[in-house]
């Protein structure tokens, strides 16, 4: 039920995997087979705790006293929201942090086992200026916003 709640309110469709209990959904999640998994805080602390995984937000109508910091799935949609509504802006970094960065991702993305990586994972190496990524990423926000 949360998954589907989770596709209605965000537009996303997922593919329904069906699990006889959260204990083998959480073992795929661990294992990378599925890429998200709606478990309940009891079955899945354990591993929030001990950084194994990420939560992005609880079902409940309020936060939970158990994971007080995280939000709910109807604030997490809304800061998600805005910030895919808001023009991404580089204006208040440093052009010597930007450089930098660029720098960084050129030489790992020039590296054989990285770039192999990349592409098994299904992205594309790219290497490039920051004018060019800040054209893929006007492009893609363009295109992923309609």
């Amino acid at each position: 039920m949360a998954g589907e709640l989770f596709q209605l309110l965000s537009g996303i469709k997922l593919t329904h995997v069906p699990y006889r209990g959260e204990s083998l959904a959480l073992t795929d999640l661990l294992g990378g087979q599925v890429q998200v998994v709606f478990a309940t805080a009891g079955s899945s602390i354990q591993y929030i705790q001990g950084d194994k995984l990420r939560p992005l937000a609880v079902t409940t109508t309020e936060r939970i006293a158990l994971l007080p910091d995280l939000p709910t799935l109807k604030e997490y949609l809304r800061a998600t929201s805005k910030l895919l509504e808001r023009p991404h802006r580089t204006e208040n970094t440093p052009p010597e942090i930007i450089e930098k960065l660029n720098r960084e991702i050129n030489t790992a993305m020039a590296d054989p086992k990285i770039k192999s990586r990349i592409v098994d994972l299904g992205g594309p190496p790219i290497i490039g200026s920051p004018a060019d990524f800040g054209k893929i990423i006007a492009e893609d926000t363009a295109k992923w916003r309609r």
